[in-house]
């Protein structure tokens, strides 16, 4: 008799245990038995190709408000997660930490992010992509060509740009000469050629059907305007500011007329493009290193209009730079916050650099208390030391919220312009103590990009 009341009594307390821990559901079995007494507080579901070339391993941690843990899984592709628990006892809102984990020959890199104040009842989908197409396999299928563009002074930069928005190329000039070397993939042998000015507009040439080792020269007389220029108003605040611009020429084509390119004056604070342009990427920025912090406007739309840079406070002061009592004041204006905690180290017995990162996001509201991890999270990933990081930034933007993370699945976007205002604030000392890796940096903006 005794022992049946035992057992019963041990049914009951796994039961009330995994109230909170996530139910797996797989896209082939959707369906779930119904649990009576308790509410999905939490769902997140992952694609087929979210683990894979970009991110090799995921772990997923929920926290309350007051930093302890609720629930915690690794994740795979194609699978649902469902988190669950009493009805009456689910918080109103917490914390998710999403880390993503990348393994390389000679780099490593643990990207830890927590996102605050997500609100109960929040869907996220992790929706990465199939980048097995974009390896190139053949080493037969790249090309070369050699480009000499001759009569161009008082030119600022030249951008070259495939049919496939990017290209790779090295070169040497003079003050009103260029040459350059330009690799290229079979299927993308289409140039557009953009000259920019210092003090004149930019123009352009387009060059189709390049051939191996064909040897082109262009001439400045040669030169095209483009049908139209799109007005850039930027603030008088005595910074210096670029401008990229990417946008399709056909469905097949993608173009990209201006990378890095500086506004030397008045005259080229434009965007030159095509009546035929759609689907426009643009971004204007600057980088105040006196100062340290940076500014950058993107926009996403299907056609180009004006665009104006208004003025923006620079007022932010740190006051604690420590991750448990993190402390600054600001008067920006933002919908999010991001604030970075990183390490980087050469490992000399692994032979290889690693790069270690936490960050805490939230919307307009403060952050929370610093998220507990959980022991099986540590025992996976034994190189993610958070006692080593240091203060590198914070950052805040407004705008169109990549994601959705602090929004449900139910609320709407204008999917016709995406636009964010972002403006980042450098840690001088962690500037200073941190020698800047630019393969790093493309890195950890592949991750903090990667769709989620």
């Amino acid at each position: 008799m005794k022992k049946l009341l035992f057992l019963a009594l041990l049914v009951i307390a796994i039961s009330c245990s995994k109230d909170d821990e996530p139910v797996i559901n797989s896209d082939t079995n959707n369906e779930t038995d119904p649990v009576n007494d308790s509410i999905t507080y939490f769902t997140l579901k992952v694609n087929e190709f979210y683990i894979g070339e970009i991110v090799n391993s995921g772990f997923v941690i929920l926290n309350d408000n007051e930093g302890n843990i609720l629930a915690h899984t690794q994740i795979e592709n194609n699978k649902e997660y469902v988190f669950k628990a009493k009805k009456g006892e689910e918080k109103e809102s917490f914390t998710v930490s999403r880390f993503m984990y990348r393994n390389r020959k000679s780099s490593q890199v643990n990207f830890l992010s927590s996102f605050f104040n997500i609100k109960k009842g929040a869907i996220w989908n992790f929706e990465g992509s199939d980048t097995s197409g974009g390896v190139i396999t053949n080493p037969n299928d790249l090309k070369s060509f050699s480009l000499k563009i001759q009569n161009i002074d008082g030119y600022n930069k030249v951008s070259i740009s495939s049919n496939n928005g990017g290209g790779s190329y090295s070169g040497s000039g003079t003050n009103n000469s260029m040459d350059y070397n330009v690799s290229f993939r079979n299927n993308y042998n289409k140039f557009l050629i953009t000259v920019h000015f210092e003090l004149e507009k930019s123009k352009y040439i387009l060059i189709d059907n390049v051939q191996d080792q064909q040897e082109v020269i262009v001439d400045g007389s040669e030169l095209k305007e483009f049908d139209s220029y799109i007005p850039i108003n930027l603030p008088n605040d005595g910074n210096a500011y670029f401008k990229d611009l990417r946008a399709n020429l056909t469905p097949e084509e993608k173009f990209e007329t201006t990378l890095f390119t500086k506004i030397e004056s008045e005259a080229v604070a434009n965007f030159g493009v095509f009546d035929n342009f759609y689907d426009f990427n643009i971004s204007i920025y600057t980088s105040n290193t006196a100062e340290n912090y940076s500014y950058n406007y993107t926009r996403e739309s299907p056609t180009l209009e004006a665009v104006t840079i208004p003025p923006y406070s620079t007022d932010f002061k740190l006051i604690s730079s420590s991750k448990n009592a993190f402390e600054f004041t600001a008067s920006q204006k933002y919908s999010t916050k991001r604030s970075t905690w990183s390490y980087q180290i050469s490992d000399f017995v692994e032979k290889k650099f690693r790069y270690d990162t936490w960050s805490f996001r939230s919307n307009e509201l403060e952050y929370q208390t610093i998220p507990k991890l959980p022991q099986e999270f540590l025992e996976l990933y034994p190189h993610f030391k958070a006692e080593n990081l240091k203060y590198e930034e914070t950052n805040f933007s407004k705008g169109y919220i990549h994601g959705g993370f602090f929004t449900d699945e139910n609320s709407s976007e204008n999917s016709n312009m995406k636009v964010i205002e972002s403006l980042t604030f450098k840690n001088p000392d962690y500037n200073k103590s941190f020698k800047k890796n630019e393969d790093f940096e493309k890195i950890i903006k592949e991750l903090q990009n990667y769709n989620y």
